[in-house]
């Protein structure tokens, strides 16, 4: 593991168990169960921060990826606990991001960079709120939310990141639907959360996109 991969694990790991309190707070139901609690969103920050470390290229943009892992921390965390992504939390963490890329790109000069991440932000997140439109329920408006924030950060890296962590999302979701209704701990028509599938298809696709379409698309 790289030196930024431990650091930037060791970091949100800790800034992660310092905001349990906060993070319970912003649930609607704080007596939800404890997946939010110390020692699983210090897990999970330690995971969540050393992937960030270890995709980061340049160092303007460190901070913006420390965002992003704090956010998907934060964000699994919630979701699994209560089927919930407070906005409370997604909101700040998107304004924290959105800057965080303008401090890179103004240190880098590519605001046509940042631009480009914006409205891919933008599209996915309206492409995802038309599928939740006529799926009617099958994702909720918070989902909705988190795809513009991985849009924005995905298309930051490039348009390919962010089309193969969008529809990645579903291949990932689908199979472990599946899988949870085999064991028999859901039923039929029980909700599993959709956040986890996309946080974990976007952080897939920031270092396997090329790959996969690479392996998808003829040469």
């Amino acid at each position: 593991m790289s030196a930024a991969a431990a650091i930037t694990g060791a970091l949100i790991g800790i800034a992660a168990a310092a905001l349990t309190r906060f993070t319970r707070a912003r649930l609607t139901d704080p007596t939800s169960p404890r997946v939010v609690s110390i020692p699983v969103l210090a897990v999970l920050g330690v995971i969540f921060g050393a992937l960030a470390g270890w995709r980061l290229t340049a160092w303007p943009e460190a901070l913006a990826f420390a965002v992003a892992a704090l956010v998907s921390t934060l964000l699994v965390a919630t979701d699994l606990a209560s089927h919930e992504i407070p906005h409370r939390i997604m909101w700040p963490g998107m304004v924290g991001l959105v800057f965080s890329l303008a401090a890179a790109a103004t240190i880098e000069g590519s605001w046509a960079r940042f631009g480009i991440a914006l409205v891919t932000g933008i599209i996915i997140a309206v492409v995802y709120f038309a599928i939740a439109w006529v799926g009617k329920g099958q994702f909720g408006i918070g989902d909705v939310s988190l795809s513009l924030f991985f849009g924005t950060f995905l298309g930051w890296l490039g348009l390919p990141y962010a089309l193969v962590g969008a529809v990645g999302a579903f291949l990932v979701h689908v199979p472990v639907t599946i899988a949870v209704l085999i064991a028999r701990r859901a039923g039929r028509k029980a909700e599993l959360p959709f956040g986890p599938s996309l946080i974990a298809a976007s952080w897939l696709a920031a270092f396997f996109a090329p790959m996969v379409l690479r392996a998808l698309l003829p040469h």
